[in-house]
């Protein structure tokens, strides 16, 4: 069936339709294709006027939706009527162009992370906290970073126990775990976990037994020690693209293949599987799982075993890279927030007698997105 071709103004030069989908022609060469469909299923009449919420399961709608007509509003808007249905819906051409699902628009509204590798440290965001607290433009600023860099710092944050609360509510919501709202990261005696020792630690993320995985963590430094007790960071995005880049097998089996975390002491019992690598829905890095405290044996099937430890060996090896690895020495009054599903952490060994002592706390990631979101829309 051919289509019946509209004449429409402002932005769109031609619009044109058949029962099964509308086609626009955009002033600026771009050509938009909407199914009845998907159409329907968004027609703003089945939403709550006030909260914008959908009043309709996709069970209630037909099957097999049919346009009967489309006609337009001064070049503002577009009516459709539907087949066998007494029923019509309003679209706005702007709200239309907005959400374009073409692969060029699904990709571009996808914000892409700013990689970063030790000789870019210079570029990470250090903020005071002082104009953190004064300035909306300075908390965006610093929410942005840790979203797009995976990490920012603050300087001048006042020594008070618990004073990392305060910084968690002005990036999301607190995930309370086994090791409470807050943790303190100091040598104990017979710690239960590494992290209270004076030892240092490779780079890892934490938690990758637990299920969610936390998606933010904050630590704040109350003492800082004059022997060691450098921080490490890397990002894990740069090295799994560095991973692909060199040897896209490993890269593969990495992303494809599970393995078991577990941790375990008097108070919990937490065990998850998960890949090293998690690809998102195009198959780009959605997450990073690496610790080597937490990883337990593996079970894979015989023919993967030795293939699965090169790639996981190569992986640790990058992870190592001086290119790769940024350290900063924690001062009092410093904290850093990073992304624990893609920045991994570390520190060098130190004095168990210099009282090293960092104050931290997860959160969890959507709260800092919502909080960035109304932040920016504000601004």
């Amino acid at each position: 069936m051919g289509d019946t071709v509209l004449a429409t103004a402002v932005e769109v030069e031609k619009l044109s339709f058949n029962p099964k989908r509308i086609t626009i022609q955009w002033s600026d060469g771009h050509r938009s294709i909407y199914d009845a469909i998907w159409l329907r299923d968004n027609c703003p009449a089945d939403r709550d006027s006030s909260n914008g919420q959908r009043l309709v399961d996709i069970a209630d709608l037909p099957e097999d939706p049919a346009i009967g007509a489309v006609s337009h509003n001064s070049g503002s808007a577009v009516l459709i009527t539907w087949r066998g249905e007494p029923k019509s819906s309003w679209f706005s051409l702007e709200w239309l162009r907005q959400h374009c699902y073409c692969d060029q628009h699904r990709l571009s509204r996808k914000r892409q992370p700013s990689v970063w590798r030790a000789g870019q440290s210079g570029e990470l965001l250090w903020v005071e906290y002082a104009e953190l607290v004064a300035s909306k433009r300075a908390h965006a600023r610093w929410l942005r970073a840790i979203v797009d860099q995976g990490i920012a710092f603050l300087r001048g944050v006042p020594c008070h126990k618990e004073q990392v609360l305060e910084i968690a509510r002005l990036a999301g919501y607190v995930r309370e775990t086994n090791y409470g709202r807050v943790f303190d990261v100091r040598s104990v005696p017979n710690p239960t976990n590494l992290a209270y020792s004076e030892r240092g630690l490779g780079v890892h993320t934490d938690n990758p037994y637990r299920d969610p995985v936390p998606g933010v963590q904050i630590l704040h430094c109350l003492e800082a020690d004059n022997d060691g007790g450098e921080s490490l960071f890397v990002d894990g995005m740069a090295v799994a693209n560095e991973l692909r880049a060199r040897d896209p097998k490993a890269f593969e089996m990495l992303a494809r293949v599970a393995v078991p975390f577990a941790f375990r002491d008097n108070c919990a019992d937490l065990r998850a599987e998960r890949r090293l690598l998690e690809l998102g829905p195009l198959g780009d890095l959605a997450a990073v799982h690496y610790n080597s405290r937490s990883i337990c044996p593996f079970c894979l099937p015989a023919d993967e075993l030795v293939p699965f430890y090169h790639a996981y060996r190569k992986f640790a090896l990058l992870l190592r890279d001086p290119q790769l690895e940024f350290r900063v020495k924690l001062h009092n009054e410093d904290l850093v927030a990073f992304n624990n599903r893609r920045i991994l952490h570390g520190r060098t060994a130190f004095s168990s007698g210099s009282g090293r002592w960092l104050q931290g706390c997860y959160i969890d990631w959507d709260g800092l997105l919502s909080n960035l979101a109304l932040i920016e829309a504000k601004l």
